[in-house]
């Protein structure tokens, strides 16, 4: 199994010290050379030095220079190309606009919400509602009722 990532997921994964879970889930992840740059130009970011060396090995450069697709991001429009080029099994990416234009071009699209959700549901994680609190405050923006969704789900008090 393959995914993409982009960056927005993978700087929330790191805030709350659980990228390890897109391996867990799913085997291999790659990320396109774009959401590499992005994700390092963020100061948050700068003293996870284990999370960006591991990252650093993921990095996958497109053979080819992209335009950015109208509406989104270079690092959004490289994640497209290369699960299109790599026919990747899912992008992660939570990106509203991002995501429908992904979804349009018949991409498989999970959310960092869903990452954490699903390694409940697996019993890599014993619950999940202390992680969306962490999301909240490292400031990371997910909508409280769709936080709260998932956490209905897996049979844990709302936020």
């Amino acid at each position: 199994m393959l995914l993409i990532a982009d960056t927005s997921p993978l700087l929330s994964l790191i805030l709350i010290d659980k990228l390890d879970l897109l391996e867990k889930l799913y085997g291999n992840f790659l990320i396109p050379n774009a959401v590499w740059n992005e994700l390092t130009s963020h100061a948050a970011i700068k003293k996870y030095n284990t999370e960006l060396q591991f990252l650093s090995q993921k990095i996958r450069k497109l053979p080819f220079k992209i335009t950015p697709i109208n509406g989104i991001d270079i690092g959004e429009t490289e994640c497209i190309w290369l699960y299109k080029e790599l026919n990747a099994d899912y992008l992660l990416i939570d990106d509203k606009k991002g995501r429908e234009i992904a979804e349009l071009n018949e991409i498989n699209c999970v959310g960092t919400l869903t990452v954490i959700f699903k390694a409940k549901e697996k019993y890599i994680l014993p619950e999940i509602k202390s992680l969306f609190v962490k999301l909240i405050e490292n400031k990371r923006f997910y909508s409280k009722p769709l936080m709260n969704y998932f956490l209905e789900l897996a049979n844990e008090k709302l936020l």
